[in-house]
């Protein structure tokens, strides 16, 4: 009888320290992005597919986070995220304009390396410096893509404008049928959508630069006035490694 006592007054005990034991925190996240292959994409059964889809189900599996992510245009990704119907927008770089209305973490999500400029492979154009192209070619890149301060400046100074459009696989269609003669365009992203639209053999590439640029989850002000988020990325980051993921895309 008294081992049964003790018994049972171990277990009320155990439960009792269950029971006051902290509930962990399970941060809920709604994120907007844009369709950038292999990142983030639908797959043929309509599923969120990506690289970074296989992080966020990383994140959700550890039990911390309930995430989930709507894909949409570009334009309307950022509005969404802007005008706080959405708690973040991935990925995107950062810039001055962007600041106004976005709030961006210390550490990136994704690191992007270089950027290439295609031509149609018949064309006889080859690229040797920015300043050489000719102002009269028509360069279409996606909205969406980040060139570096240094190509940016370089563009600029050679008085050469861009033609935009929303999804890359259109750039390219531009491209390869003759609405545009150059194409600026990420190397992983843009390598994975030549492959995808098999034209392997109607576009060539020139490295452009092979310096890397952050990219970033950035959040809306509105979350981010009720949220730490460089902690809320360094808890990410730990299951997210941002160096990772031009390798994983080759």
């Amino acid at each position: 009888m008294k081992y049964l006592f003790l018994i049972c007054s171990f277990l009320y005990c155990s439960v009792a320290q269950a029971n006051t034991l902290p509930l962990q925190k399970i941060t809920n996240l709604t994120i907007a992005a844009p369709e950038i292959r292999p990142f983030i994409y639908k797959n043929k059964n309509g599923e969120n597919d990506g690289l970074l889809i296989e992080t966020i189900d990383r994140l959700n599996a550890t039990g911390q986070f309930k995430i989930s992510v709507d894909i949409m245009p570009w334009a309307r990704a950022l509005n969404a995220v802007a005008n706080g119907h959405f708690d973040a927008l991935m990925p995107t770089v950062r810039t001055t304009e962007r600041d106004l209305f976005l709030s961006f973490p210390t550490k990136p999500l994704i690191k992007f390396y270089g950027s290439e400029i295609f031509k149609r492979v018949k064309d006889k154009f080859v690229y040797q410096s920015i300043p050489l192209i000719d102002r009269s070619k028509t360069i279409v890149k996606v909205r969406s893509t980040h060139i570096d301060r240094v190509g940016e400046r370089a563009f600029r100074d050679a008085s050469i404008t861009f033609v935009e459009t929303t999804r890359l696989e259109d750039a390219f269609n531009m491209l390869i049928h003759g609405h545009a003669d150059l194409l600026v365009a990420d190397s992983v992203i843009a390598k994975t959508v030549i492959t995808q639209m098999a034209i392997n053999d109607q576009v060539k590439g020139y490295r452009l630069t092979d310096k890397f640029h952050p990219s970033f989850l950035a959040f809306s002000k509105k979350f981010a006035a009720t949220h730490n988020i460089n902690d809320l990325m360094e808890k990410i980051n730990i299951v997210n490694d941002p160096d990772s993921y031009h390798l994983l895309s080759r």
